[in-house]
């Protein structure tokens, strides 16, 4: 294994776009801004990042990590990597993939069903869950039917934490030799599994990127090869369900799988070991393992009473728990607004946090409600999970521009105490982040200065994760900004990079030497045209459109944009670099895109006193769905239908991807993949759209 294999261009491009295309929704929201950011100059930084790398000078950076509390009362860490990090992660893990591919094949949906690999070359790392998920249910199913009754359940304890790096290598290379290359690879993996340089260890994953998640099928390969010869073995990540005949046949399985894993230095799971014989189809399917639904998608599609009844199924008891997570997450991260909905929110939330994130993405829809508001201050001071407390504090931050949501001695006692958290060393990330938003969200209204307390967090993600919310005072000479620009972690630049587009502030403005700046973050400023003293003299989002779809603009994009244009020159790049080989993807970044666009479209037609304009939150202040927003019969449609048509044309498609929905909602077919003659047929109609829209730029 050389470092030159992992560096090749080819290599890095794929890393990255299987990086941005991840299913690990639930990771990736900590990092997409930056990963925006990044992409705007995305050829440029990866030839730095392979210098880097070839030359030895590239070496690896200590993570931050969260811990996510679990159903069980315990928590589960995610490991938050810099940013190029997971770059070369992945790199790593898609050179072990392709090593090891044909040696995993003859396992997969016979007796393995997880993280199943996509074809060579694909943009996306693995195939879709559901469909594996679906086969191992299938496959339990099938051993009953074929006279397996006997079923043993048997789980790894902190599976992704015994992981030895070692072992792992010597999988995928049976000859590998310790050549200064697989040293610094290791030295690598030691650094990502530990957030102190002095604790770093030769075991370990870290939980979240999804190379980790190859990775540990991997390391159970010569596991998989071993219980190949039991009928009855089937493996979902770390959960095995054994299926046999006879008792004794079982014990035999089990007995053999528990010297396979120890001889690995795996921990079998004593709590979760059991036996039994089962006496149908259901009983020895059992519990299946637990796969999270995590979204970031901003448009929910459960409507009120369809979410009430899926919601009703899924709860119960006295008090009310949920007893289906995967049906209760699915509908709190999907359903609009509703008051049966929302008082089960603020009930469930404090006996369940382990749904944190469910409860938040759907209570982040509401403007304003005291209910909300008093559920969060309970639970504020009752938990003791420090996520948890940070999205509750983000969910208070969203509210403090209220006029009734805080009287002033509140608020002066929360921000106090959200500035002893930004001050508190021992802190953690999640919680710093969510006192961080508050604090921001309080100057905004009441002008402190509580955004100098950024200044001096030892966490780059942190700092680079709450750029969005940084109030304008903060992006001046005199902000918390120029410290930010001196950090040697990109992170804190790239995440800059909006709120500088925003308020008109290049580098010279801020009296920061450009020399001084990371290079990633100067290729990113460069292209945004940041580093000049007049900024916006580079139109990225121009150039692409006009090479896509021959539409030529001068500014307009930029103009439009505004404090948007990064992200929105984030999700073009995604299209673009999708285009060919993932249609599909494209499609649904295009739709983002023109969503992005069709907003600030929106806010400028209504400063301009068009009467076309069409108002783009409800009555509660959450997002409209951008498909009501097109409606046909609509001013803006009627006025201007050649924007309107192609956007609700994208969007209805968009929602007809597997990714999606599994089924069409009005014909309960099975919704299918964009093909390339299709997608081609959405080129001229964005083409007219684009060059309509144009005319009514500033």
């Amino acid at each position: 294994m050389k470092i030159s294999a992992l560096a090749s261009m080819l290599n890095l491009r794929l890393a990255w776009r299987r990086i941005t295309s991840g299913g690990n929704q639930q990771y990736k929201r900590f990092f997409r801004h930056i990963y925006y950011a990044y992409e705007v100059a995305l050829d440029d930084n990866l030839r730095d990042l392979r210098a880097r790398m070839l030359s030895r000078v590239w070496r690896p950076h200590q993570p931050d990590r969260i811990y996510l509390p679990k159903a069980s009362g315990l928590q589960r860490p995610l490991t938050l990597l810099c940013l190029e990090d997971q770059i070369v992660f992945q790199a790593l893990a898609n050179v072990i993939a392709s090593k090891t591919r044909a040696r995993r094949r003859p396992f997969l949906y016979r007796s393995v069903f997880s993280n199943v690999l996509d074809r060579p070359g694909s943009i996306f790392f693995f195939r879709e869950w559901y469909q594996a998920y679906s086969a191992f249910s299938k496959k339990v199913e099938r051993h009953y039917a074929d006279g397996l009754r006997w079923v043993a359940d048997f789980d790894l304890a902190a599976f992704y934490e015994t992981v030895s790096h070692d072992l792992l290598l010597r999988t995928a290379y049976p000859r590998l030799t310790d050549t200064d290359d697989v040293k610094w690879i290791k030295e690598c993996l030691g650094a990502w599994t530990s957030e102190l340089a002095k604790n770093t260890t030769g075991h370990g994953l870290p939980q979240g990127p999804i190379a980790s998640a190859l990775l540990a099928e991997v390391f159970l390969l010569p596991v998989d090869e071993v219980m190949a010869r039991f009928e009855g073995y089937t493996r979902y990540v770390d959960d095995v369900r054994l299926f046999a005949r006879t008792e004794a046949e079982i014990r035999r399985a089990v007995i053999q799988l528990e010297i396979q894993c120890r001889e690995r230095g795996l921990i079998p799971q004593v709590d979760k070991y059991s036996i039994r014989e089962a006496r149908s189809a259901d009983e020895a399917r059992g519990m299946l393992p637990s796969v999270g639904y995590w979204t970031d998608s901003t448009e929910p599609r459960l409507l009120p009473h369809l979410a009430e009844r899926l919601v009703s199924g899924a709860i119960g008891g006295r008090p009310l728990r949920i007893q289906d997570k995967s049906r209760a997450r699915y509908v709190f991260y999907r359903a609009r607004p509703s008051r049966r909905l929302l008082r089960l929110a603020c009930a469930l939330l404090p006996r369940h946090p382990e749904h944190v994130d469910a409860f938040a993405a759907f209570l982040s829809q509401y403007d304003y409600r005291k209910s909300i508001r008093d559920c969060c201050l309970a639970e504020l001071e009752r938990t003791p999970y420090e996520y948890v407390q940070g999205e509750l504090w983000h969910i208070l931050a969203r509210f403090y521009g209220h006029p009734r949501s805080f009287d002033a001695k509140k608020r002066q006692t929360l921000v106090a105490q959200a500035v002893r958290i930004l001050r508190g060393r021992r802190n953690g990330t999640a919680l710093k982040l969510g006192a961080a938003h508050f604090a921001c969200a309080a100057e905004k209204r009441d002008g402190h200065r509580n955004s100098r307390f950024l200044r001096h967090q030892e966490s780059a993600i942190l700092q680079a994760a709450i750029a969005p919310a940084l109030p304008s005072a903060a992006i001046t000479p005199d902000g918390v900004v120029t410290a930010y620009l001196r950090r040697v972690h990109i992170e804190p630049g790239l995440a800059l990079a909006p709120g500088l587009l925003a308020e008109g502030m290049s580098l010279k403005a801020l009296g920061v030497n450009q020399a001084r700046l990371p290079s990633q973050v100067k290729n990113v400023y460069r292209k945004l045209g940041l580093t000049n003293s007049r900024i916006r003299k580079v139109d990225v989002i121009g150039e692409r459109i006009l090479e896509r779809f021959g539409v030529a603009s001068s500014g307009h994009w930029l103009r439009l944009l505004g404090s948007e244009y990064a992200h929105a020159a984030g999700l073009l790049m995604e299209a673009e670099a999708a285009f060919s080989s993932g249609p599909s993807y494209w499609l649904s970044h295009q739709n983002s895109f023109n969503q992005t666009v069709f907003l600030a479209l929106q806010r400028h037609l209504v400063a301009s006193g068009n009467s076309a304009a069409m108002p783009t939150r409800d009555r509660t202040g959450a997002l409209r769905n951008f498909g009501d927003t097109l409606n046909a019969t609509s001013r803006f449609s009627t006025a201007y239908p050649k924007i309107a048509n192609a956007f609700r044309d994208i969007n209805v498609r968009r929602n007809k991807l597997p990714g999606s929905h599994p089924y069409d909602k009005k014909t309960a077919a099975q919704t299918r993949y964009l093909g390339a003659q299709e997608r081609n047929r959405f080129v001229g109609p964005l083409r007219d759209a684009y060059t309509e829209l144009l005319t009514l730029c500033p």
